[in-house]
């Protein structure tokens, strides 16, 4: 492996010149341009790696970030998989160490915390299930000069941090956009985050469509798939005709899509239906699911660029990723 002083040796020159060429940390030192270049040229051509672990000892910096997730999604969803992706592709890219730890209660993000984070990590990711009586330790642990960065559903977390999620409203908004377009007039939703059920509230009205209350089902915040075939029985139970389902999960959607066929409805010719999650449910059924993306590699890899912005201590600001229709059979496309 080429080494700094074997970069300085064929060229003549001192290690620190080389090193301060290479961190482009010149300060007052003098170099010509024609030594600068030559300094990269000879790193390019062996394929030089500065040593990290040097380098965080000169800075006083870990290089490690701390991410701390209530898992999230029902099994299935790989919701938290390709969170980690994101978080993970984005720390090698800029040379960062990730420290995990997975936490349920308040108790057990206070023990992991407070046992050898703080002594290890230069910033603080949380991401999943929002706790919110951790508010007040995630401002302590900025008092302590750890920066903080959460990943939480269109939560308020405090008006002075930053937060990174996916657009709760615009997830309800699209596909109902979607389904109406396709001229889809009586559109069911199965109701289990408020900001989405008022993003299909709000794309009826756009088009110029009532609410009808009898078609909406409620289910705070479960997203299995026997919700998704409860809705259904009680829509037919009822005699409630729909011509298109905006479930809030995949899970939801593969229920309701299984319990239509059951009744004798097809899919998309008489229901058309769309999920959310983008999961791997979606291509496993009787009809591919389309879904809504929310984005969550993106999340990830956004969450680490604004954490070692904090840990810069460059201004930063909350960010609202947009999501994405993914398009397959269930709403005829």
């Amino acid at each position: 492996m080429t080494k700094l002083k074997d970069i300085a040796v064929s060229l003549n020159l001192s290690i620190p010149v080389v090193s301060k060429v290479l961190n482009d940390n010149m300060g007052t030192t003098g170099c010509s341009a024609a030594n600068k270049a030559a300094v990269r040229a000879k790193a390019k051509e062996h394929n030089y790696r500065p040593n990290r672990i040097a380098q965080a000892l000169r800075s006083g910096r870990k290089n490690s970030i701390g991410v701390f997730i209530h898992p999230l999604g029902a099994p299935g969803s790989d919701l938290v998989e390709r969170l980690l992706t994101g978080l993970s592709f984005q720390a090698n890219a800029s040379h960062q160490r990730l420290w995990l730890s997975f936490y349920r209660t308040d108790k057990d993000f206070i023990h992991s915390f407070t046992k050898s984070a703080r002594s290890e990590i230069d910033g603080l990711l949380v991401a999943g299930i929002f706790h919110p009586h951790l508010v007040r330790l995630y401002k302590a642990v900025e008092a302590h000069g750890i920066p903080v960065v959460t990943m939480f559903k269109n939560t308020t977390v405090s008006s002075d941090m930053t937060n990174v999620f996916c657009d709760d409203f615009q997830i309800g908004y699209l596909p109902t956009c979607h389904l109406l377009k396709k001229g889809c007039q009586r559109i069911a939703h199965i109701r289990s985050l408020d900001a989405r059920y008022q993003g299909y509230v709000k794309a009826l009205h756009d088009d110029g469509l009532p609410e009808n209350p009898a078609l909406v089902y409620t289910a705070i915040e479960s997203f299995d798939t026997e919700t998704g075939r409860d809705a259904v029985r009680h829509w037919i139970k009822n005699g409630l005709e729909f011509d298109a389902l905006v479930a809030e999960s995949d899970h939801q959607a593969l229920g309701a899509i299984s319990e239509l066929l059951v009744h004798g409805r097809r899919v998309p010719e008489d229901v058309k239906v769309f999920g959310v999650d983008d999961s791997p449910l979606c291509t496993v059924g009787p009809v591919s699911i389309s879904s809504v993306s929310q984005q969550i590699e993106e999340t990830g890899a956004q969450a680490v660029g604004m954490i070692l912005k904090r840990i810069n201590k460059e201004p930063t600001q909350s960010v609202s990723i947009q999501p994405v229709l993914r398009l397959r059979a269930s709403s005829g496309d």
